[in-house]
């Protein structure tokens, strides 16, 4: 198990990916149920009855709750939810501003400026969301 006080640069930028994809993951999860609704050829041949449910819809939605890229995609959005509910008005207003607003394109430094932080409290806010982002999700 890793060490909660040891998110190192790799695991920051993975974590924050996932926040600057957050707007896209409702899209992706739908390309993929679209995708799993296409049938496969029988490859079955003159073999016995197969074991798969017979109601198509009932089995569609088997597949997407199983299927691993919907339920990882899933989870990153409730985990990114559930962390910015837990975070203070200000801290929020920054998170948006950083990953989804007019200024998304500035570093932190500049972000936290504009939302009257210092540099290091900055840094910490940032690092204390994406650890709570990563406990959300069980990555920690």
């Amino acid at each position: 198990m890793r060490n909660i006080l040891n998110l190192d640069s790799n695991d920051l930028k993975w974590l924050e990916d996932k926040f600057e994809r957050y707007q896209q993951l409702d899209r992706e999860i739908a390309i993929r149920k679209e995708e799993l609704k296409i049938r496969e050829d029988d490859q079955n041949i003159g073999g016995g009855k197969s074991n798969v449910v017979g109601n198509p819809i009932e089995s569609q939605v088997i597949r997407e709750q199983s299927d691993p890229f919907i339920v990882q995609r899933e989870a990153w959005k409730r985990g990114i939810d559930k962390t910015i509910q837990k975070q203070n008005i200000d801290v929020k207003a920054m998170i948006e501003d950083k990953y989804w607003g007019e200024n998304s394109y500035m570093d932190w430094v500049t972000i936290g400026e504009v939302h009257g932080f210092q540099q290091a409290k900055t840094y910490r806010i940032r690092y204390k969301f994406l650890e709570e982002f990563a406990k959300n999700i069980g990555y920690i």
